[in-house]
């Protein structure tokens, strides 16, 4: 590569290593360059290096590991937040086959902001349940579920309800609220996820409604920053 091209060296690195995952000849999971090897390769500065790979990780086409480098980040899932559908036959129409692992499953009381965002009284049963999501061992998102008990018996913690809280990802309710916005991943999550604390992730909150509006359930979700491409269809009235 040579500093003759229109298009700044800098950029040129971005667009071949782009290029390179396109056509396949970076797989999954596949290590990108280290910087010594791009800075060598195209004759240009470690920092530039950097920048060219921190610019491709951005893009969500890479994610790091801490002492080991960049790698190729594995197929996006795209996530239609505007659908009540099933989220694990979303994604197995996609070819992507989820894995799910129940981390914790309680009984709390409605305390602090779930007393507002559900709509109950202080000291109202409440399940929570944390689960991790997987794609072929590789981390998407750390989500918690709150709901209220006495709507939803079936999410029953206990023994007796591992299976079906392992297995079941239909979003509850009628209508869904839904907040989504940019976040620096907190170090449990990014333990959780397999990624370096405050690298860039996705937070996403949902409120869950019954056919009368009432609240049922609260959904807190933190996703790995290159992991969904997420996709809604606005009804636009006059």
């Amino acid at each position: 590569m040579t500093n003759t091209h229109a298009l700044p060296v800098f950029r040129q690195i971005v667009d071949d290593l782009k290029r390179q995952i396109a056509d396949g000849q970076l797989t999954e999971h596949a290590a990108l360059p280290s910087e010594r090897v791009i800075a060598e390769l195209h004759a240009v500065s470690r920092m530039t290096a950097r920048r060219a790979l921190e610019a491709v990780e951005a893009e969500g086409l890479a994610y790091s590991k801490r002492r080991q480098g960049r790698f190729v980040s594995p197929k996006r899932l795209m996530y239609d937040v505007g659908s009540m559908a099933n989220f694990v036959a979303g994604a197995a129409a996609q070819g992507i086959e989820i894995e799910m692992e129940l981390l914790e499953s309680t009984t709390i009381q409605a305390s602090g902001t779930l007393v507002e965002t559900l709509s109950a009284a202080h000291g109202t049963k409440l399940y929570q349940n944390t689960r991790l999501i997987r794609s072929k061992g590789h981390s998407i998102f750390v989500e918690t579920e709150t709901v209220i008990a006495e709507r939803c018996a079936a999410l029953w913690p206990g023994p007796d309800n591992v299976d079906l809280q392992r297995q079941r990802y239909s979003p509850l309710g009628h209508t869904a609220e839904i907040v989504i916005r940019m976040c620096a991943l907190e170090p449990d999550p990014a333990r959780l996820l397999g990624a370096m604390p405050y690298q860039a992730g996705i937070e996403q909150e949902q409120l869950s409604r019954d056919e009368s509006g009432a609240p049922i359930c609260f959904s807190h979700q933190i996703w790995r920053g290159e992991m969904a491409q997420f996709s809604a269809t606005a009804i636009i009235s006059r």
